[in-house]
């Protein structure tokens, strides 16, 4: 049981905390990410208990970069149907998911 006027800290905010200890390559990573312009801060919040959280912001490269046929293919979708909103997006998505389990 915590001492009086203590809190106790969470169990989760301990793994994540002994996580990025037992990681050190992620801190290295992300600094020289930051340091080369491939990941900037987005925004930072700092709380009463001293804790800090930083939001990053990157771009995720994958193998095939932007050859990614799909994307090319989505992406000259929405230019041609700008009326077109994301929940509209949306629904049609799940119209094609609920299709494919029938």
């Amino acid at each position: 049981m915590a001492a009086p006027g203590k809190k106790k800290t969470s169990a989760k905010r301990t793994s994540a905390a002994s996580a990025l200890n037992k990681n050190k390559g992620l801190e290295a990573t992300v600094a020289a990410l930051l340091l080369t312009g491939k990941l900037r801060v987005d925004s930072f919040q700092v709380f009463r208990d001293a804790s800090l959280v930083v939001g990053l912001v990157g771009k995720y490269n994958t193998l095939n970069g932007s050859a990614n046929n799909n994307v090319d293919k989505i992406v000259s979708f929405m230019n041609e149907n700008s009326g077109i909103t994301v929940s509209d997006l949306m629904d049609a998505v799940k119209k094609k998911m609920n299709d494919d389990n029938d």
